[in-house]
């Protein structure tokens, strides 16, 4: 189990404000040289339009954190439009030229399509204990606290199972999270 908090994410500036690499895999993998098999970040809009980056070969999931947004996707059969509200998840090809209207927080997954992502937002109300399955799972720790293991853990953070062994984690009150299984197809 690795978790990652704060200083050990990487921000950077885009044309539309700041982006935030949550995760990355496999590890030593890079955006820029789109040698990843899927990618795990949250960005900061700040312009009311932004263009997202194409990124071919690739498909993604958003899920508005704060705020909502309206995109149009240039596909192949023509123009779709899609409106998300807070945490719902819109799914689209990163091959397609997508505008962007609004200003939010978001959650970005970017993967190669041989991988068929279960993405869940939960948000705990009272202390909650759950036992996570032995998938390759990822939890983003948006809001709240954990406790993992006998160690509190704080948002924002990320949880990575990547030795597949069951774990139980004691979510406390007011506490969000987003889980990602990532099955291989085939």
């Amino acid at each position: 189990m690795k978790i990652l908090t704060e200083a050990d994410f990487l921000t950077s500036k885009w044309s539309g404000g700041v982006t935030t690499q949550l995760f990355i895999s496999p590890e030593g993998t890079t955006l820029t040289e789109r040698n990843f098999d899927w990618r795990i970040s949250s960005a900061i809009v700040e312009a009311e339009e932004s263009d997202f980056t194409i990124f071919e070969g690739y498909e993604r999931i958003l899920i508005p954190l704060k705020g909502k947004l309206e995109m149009e996707h240039e596909t192949p059969n023509g123009v779709i439009q899609q409106n998300v509200n807070e945490f719902e998840l819109a799914r689209f090809s990163g091959s397609w030229p997508t505008k962007g209207q609004g200003k939010l927080t978001d959650f970005n997954l970017i993967f190669k399509p041989n991988f068929h992502p279960k993405v869940q937002v939960t948000h705990f109300t009272e202390e909650t204990t759950s036992v996570s399955e032995e998938a390759i799972r990822i939890l983003f720790l948006q809001e709240g606290s954990c406790r993992v293991n006998d160690q509190l853990v704080q948002a924002p953070a990320i949880l990575v199972n990547d030795t597949h062994q069951k774990l139980e984690i004691g979510y406390l009150a007011d506490s969000r999270v987003i889980s990602i299984e990532m099955d291989l197809v085939g």
